[in-house]
C-alpha cells in the first residue's frame, strides 16, 4: 500500500508536454500558457486528417518464445560447441527452437486462425554504459 501512496504523489509531480521555448521545434504542446495537459494543444499541420478507429480492435495473436517452439534445423542445436547447451528437458539450457522450425510450422498457425506472431525474448540485448 505504501508503494502505491509513494507512486501516486510521484505521478502527481510529474508534468510531461509543457511548452517549453527550448524545443520550439519538437514541441507537441503549442498553447504556451497551458498549466494543465487537458488545456494542451497542437497543430497537426495541414491536410491532417484523423483515421476513424476499426469496429473491432481484436486480432488473432500468437506469442511464442522460438527457442521453445519447433526446433526446424538441429544441425544448430550446439552451436558454441560445448556438452551441455541444448536439453529439451532443462528448463535452463537450449531447447533448440529456430527460425526454420517457425517457417516450417506457419501453415499450422494459419490454420489456427492466427493473424499476428509476437516473437518474445528472441534476440540478445546489450547495453552500454557509456
Amino acid at each position: 500500500m505504501a508503494r502505491f501512496l509513494v507512486a501516486c504523489a510521484l505521478a502527481s509531480l510529474v508534468q510531461g508536454l509543457r511548452y517549453d521555448p527550448a524545443f520550439v521545434d519538437y514541441n507537441l504542446n503549442q498553447k504556451k500558457d497551458a498549466v494543465n495537459p487537458v488545456d494542451y494543444d497542437g497543430d497537426r499541420g495541414p491536410g491532417f486528417v484523423y483515421k476513424e478507429s476499426p469496429a473491432d480492435w481484436r486480432v488473432p495473436t500468437y506469442t511464442l518464445f522460438l527457442d521453445r517452439f519447433a526446433n526446424g534445423d538441429p544441425s544448430n542445436d550446439n552451436a558454441n560447441g560445448t556438452v551441455f547447451e541444448q536439453d529439451i528437458t532443462s528448463n535452463q539450457l537450449r531447447h533448440g527452437g529456430d527460425l526454420q522450425g517457425l517457417i516450417d510450422s506457419l501453415d499450422y498457425i494459419q490454420g489456427m486462425g492466427i493473424k499476428v506472431c509476437l516473437l518474445a525474448s528472441t534476440f540478445r540485448y546489450t547495453f552500454s554504459s557509456s
